[in-house]
């Protein structure tokens, strides 16, 4: 009897055992979900582990962004330009740049909302420093604050995905993503990186709209600002919006305060920083780059459209909810179709042809895909394949994790972005940035496999996914593959790159300009990547630069350049240039050599042979330029 007992006693425990074992094998498995439901419990502001892995991730990037070596791009250096005629008087309502362009200058479309902040911090510096110091360090504080702050709304965005875990491996990731970006690099004042900052800071109210009270008509204000300050991510805002209207369609009255409060908070600050930064020649100029009627008017619409039917029709059956925005779609675009019928088809067709032809073929983030894969090929392909990888995962999230909305909102953001990046590179940096929740949380995941099951190949997979998470990676393998296929191929490409890269650096430094300021002031023509500089650097003008509202000047410009250079002296005249400019190292020279059929300016000034209506000035020997003076119709 006793050893039937122990013959019976051996199974059941055992059945206990394998049961246990399950039921903790079951428990890892839901981990990363149980870890997201209690999400609502989680403070970040309460987490020390995840403030001091904020102060050590921000650490990193400002060593990163300092030792970038960062070269000042033109829309930067205008950018310094605008704040200097503001704190020299130009009034604040003024968007002309009266020295860029034909006679009456050129009207800008950039926002007094950036305008403003760098103008207070370089004000508040030059209280204490000397100008050229309080420049430089105003140049670092104002990109450092503007990371420090998206930096933080990547790791809100984290924690509400996946609390502790998620929050420090959303800081990982975003170190790597705002590094690769470039846009909050020293002397970064283009308004871009605070639009990358709205952005995020949208997804992370987006992500908290369920908790937090004041989401709603934060996020709608967010949304406003970034159509106030830029409309280059108009997309992206129109996704989140989209989102949060379908968050409502699908949850009704429990969603009824947030959602009016996002259409108020959305009117509201378009109608503020209508009033408070557009002046009114500028908000009714016929464009869809900025603010104005065009923008502002379909977009408050939308929103008021939006808050009126959560007001009456929360309530509502599903369906009649659907229909309340139908409805809402249809006024908008009737709307968009009366008031601004430009600004609902491809803003590259609005150019003249030889505008397309001749400058923006020029411009780096105008390219297309396949130029970009001949100048970078690793780097695109490392990011477009990144891409599908999240795209894949977030489909993986929205059906498993409570975060449905969420993210399919990652989701079709990553999908827009990639389409768009195909046609257009500028958009490889909001693609970026679009990936980072997603890649967190992937990163949390595999590093919660890790923890829990002390695995090398788990180990590895984090380590390596950690490596492609920044499209550098993907740069140095091709490198290294070109390198093993064919050395003497990828010999050949990388002086070629870093020729393409550094071509013109001597003519953007300072010194390069000192010749200028002792000239009588008179107008340039000179290389539209210089432009900006000229600006910066002396009281000259110029007759274009790489601005597309500066269309007169761009298209005269091709004119002179193209055209034989023997016939141009009078329309020098006509157009009051008085001074010729060449970059030494002429950057462009083989494409104007091309456009003008080796009978252009350029062309003819590089072989040393000079027009009659043109006459030397003496420069320091090495100098960057060639300085010529108009004296006279050829």
């Amino acid at each position: 009897m006793l050893e039937k007992t122990e013959t019976l006693t051996v199974p059941v425990a055992s059945i206990q055992s394998r049961l246990s074992c399950k039921v903790r094998r079951g428990q890892e498995r839901q981990g990363q979900w149980t870890m997201q439901k209690s999400q609502g419990t989680f403070s970040i502001f309460a987490d020390r582990v995840v403030l001091r892995f904020f102060v050590c991730a921000y650490a990193a990037l400002l060593v990163l962004m300092a030792l970038s070596g960062h070269q000042e791009g033109s829309d930067d250096v205008m950018r310094w330009v605008v704040v200097q005629d503001l704190l020299q008087g130009q009034g604040w309502f003024d968007s002309h740049q009266y020295r860029l362009g034909p006679e009456g200058g050129t009207l800008m479309h950039w926002s007094r909302l950036i305008d403003a902040p760098i103008a207070l911090l370089y004000g508040t510096f030059g209280l204490v420093l000397p100008p050229d110091m309080a420049l430089q360090v105003t140049a670092f504080v104002w990109p450092s604050l503007l990371a420090g702050l998206t930096l933080w709304a990547f790791a809100v965005t984290g924690s509400v995905l996946g609390a502790r875990e998620g929050a420090v491996s959303a800081l990982a990731v975003g170190v790597l993503a705002l590094e690769h970006s470039r846009k909050f690099d020293y002397f970064s004042f283009d308004h871009h990186n605070a639009q990358i900052l709205l952005f995020v800071t949208a997804l992370m109210l987006f992500a908290l709209r369920r908790d937090k009270p004041y989401a709603g008509w934060l996020l709608g204000a967010c949304l406003a600002l970034s159509v106030s300050i830029g409309t280059e991510s108009i997309l992206q805002i129109a996704l989140v919006a989209v989102f949060f209207t379908i968050d409502w369609i699908v949850n009704g009255e429990p969603t009824r305060r947030r959602t009016m409060a996002f259409g108020i908070g959305l009117v509201l600050t378009l109608v503020l920083t209508s009033l408070a930064t557009t002046g009114h020649e500028a908000f009714l100029f016929p464009s869809c780059d900025a603010l104005t009627l065009s923008v502002a008017l379909p977009a408050s619409v939308a929103a008021a459209g939006l808050c009126i039917a959560a007001w009456i029709g929360s309530g509502w059956s599903l369906w009649g909810r659907i229909g309340a925005c139908v409805a809402i779609g249809v006024v908008t675009l009737a709307c968009a179709y009366g008031f601004a019928p430009h600004c609902l088809s491809n803003p590259i067709e609005a150019l003249p042809q030889d505008m397309r032809d001749y400058w923006l073929s020029q411009v780096a983030e105008a390219q297309k895909i396949n130029v970009i894969l001949q100048l970078h090929r690793g780097e695109a392909l490392a990011l477009i394949a990144m891409s599908i990888l999240c795209m894949a995962a977030a489909l993986i999230f929205a059906v498993r994790s409570p975060f449905r909305l969420e993210y399919a909102l990652f989701l079709a953001l990553i999908v827009t972005g990639l389409v768009v990046f195909l046609y257009q590179s500028r958009m490889m940096t909001f693609l970026g940035v679009s990936l980072v929740a997603v890649q967190a949380q992937i990163l949390r995941v595999l590093y919660s496999s890790y923890a829990s099951r002390r695995r090398a190949l788990s180990g590895f997979a984090m380590v390596a996914f950690i490596l492609c998470i920044s499209p550098k990676t993907g740069a140095s393998i091709d490198e290294q593959l070109g390198r093993f296929a064919g050395p003497s191929l990828a010999a050949s490409a990388k002086p070629a790159r870093q020729s393409q890269q550094n071509s013109g650096a001597s003519c953007k430094t300072p010194e390069a300009y000192a010749a200028l300021r002792d000239l009588p002031a008179g107008r340039f023509l000179v290389d539209f990547d210089f432009a900006a500089n000229v600006l910066r650097h002396t009281d000259h003008s110029v007759l274009a630069g790489n601005y597309h509202r500066n269309q007169a000047g761009i298209l005269a410009q091709i004119e002179l350049f193209r055209s034989d250079a023997d016939q141009i002296g009078s329309r020098l005249t006509e157009l009051d240039v008085d001074y010729v400019m060449l970059c030494t190292s002429a950057p462009r020279a083989e494409f104007w050599s091309w456009a003008s059929q080796g009978r252009g300016l350029q062309s003819r000034l590089i072989a040393s042979e000079i027009p009659a209506y043109l006459r030397r000035i003496q420069a320091a020997e090495g100098a960057a330029f060639q300085i010529f003076q108009v004296t006279g119709a050829g």
